[in-house]
Formats: C-alpha cells, structure tokens, sequence
C-alpha cells in the first residue's frame, strides 16, 4: 500500500513537471514569435504615393513598399485588372482619383510623423525595386489596415502574417463600396 502511494505521487509529480514544462515551452515560443518582426524607429522624410514612404533611420535613408497593399498608381498607367474591373478610360481615371486620394490620405496621416517601419518574417525583407518591405506604424495603427478600410488599397496577393485581417478588410470595402470599389470604378 505504501508503494503504490508514494508510486501514484510519483506519477503526479511527473505530471506536474512535464505540464510546466509545457507550459514553459508554449509561453517562450509566443514570446519568441512575437519579437520574430523586427521593428524599427524612423522619421518620415516623403510621402512618394500611398504604398511608398521615404524614411530615414539611424542615419540611413531607405524606401519602404508598405507590405501586403497595393494602392493605385499617381506617376504611372493604372492596369484596371489588378484591381478586378474592366480596362476602360473612366476605369483608369477612377483608378488615378483613387491613386491620389490614397496618397492624399498617407501624406495627411504621416508627413513629418515619426514612425514604426515593421518587417514581416513571413515575407522577403526587400522587392523587385530594392525597397524596404514592411508595416508602417504610427499612434499603434497601421496603415495598410486604414487604407484597406477607406477602399483606397487592394491586398497584395504575397506572403505576409497580416494577410488574414488584410483580406476581411478589403472584402468589408468592397461590399460596402468604398473608394476603388465603389459604383464609379466599374464594380
């Protein structure tokens, strides 16, 4: 009887042990994951659309492509079938005013701000065009997310943690006809 008592406390202890242990395991890896972003500090120095910022950090000027949007192009043609409408002449001027009100929109939000610029591990650090791919963070909100709310940004299709929320976000736009997806852009 003794045997089995201290067998049966023996076999809880051990429980206990690889429970924390676990635990221990599941805590560091969120902890780990959460901090697997590297986050930078640095100051808006232009505007250059609504998906592209100049910054300057720690001394460095870069260009930052904000990760997983696409607004409409400003300085270029507008291709009317990456935003799922027909490839009209209204459509590409619709596309324009929408290009303009996204940039309008970034310039009002961030000129002269200091900002969070936020890698994605799930993503390549660096485009086509050799800029920075990352989240732009200013007051703890994104700006990617408000672009897509206001429907003056599509989703990238590309890899990125935040595709998810990104893609409930433009669907909500979509239905409720904000911006490109509104009546006047062919939708």
């Amino acid at each position: 009887m003794v045997y089995s008592v201290k067998r049966k406390t023996i076999d809880v202890l051990l429980v206990v042990i690889f429970a924390f242990a676990a635990i221990n395991l599941i805590v560091d890896y969120s902890f780990q994951s959460q901090q697997s972003e590297p986050i930078q500090s640095a100051q808006i120095v232009e505007v250059v659309d609504g998906d592209t910022v100049d910054i300057t950090s720690k001394g460095e000027e870069d260009t930052v492509r904000i990760l997983g949007i696409d607004t409409p192009e400003v300085y270029s043609q507008n291709t009317p079938s990456e935003f799922f409408i027909e490839n009209t002449s209204e459509n590409r001027r619709c596309l324009r005013e929408m290009g303009e009100k996204a940039s309008n929109f970034a310039k009002g939000k961030l000129a002269n701000q200091s900002v969070k610029v936020v890698q994605d591990s799930k993503s390549d650090k660096r485009g086509a065009y050799g800029r920075l791919l990352a989240y732009i963070e200013y007051n703890n909100t994104d700006l990617g997310e408000e672009l897509l709310e206001r429907g003056y940004a599509r989703v990238y299709n590309s890899s990125f943690s935040r595709i998810e929320e990104y893609r409930e976000l433009e669907t909500e736009s979509r239905e409720k006809g904000k911006g490109i997806w509104n009546e006047n852009c062919g939708v």
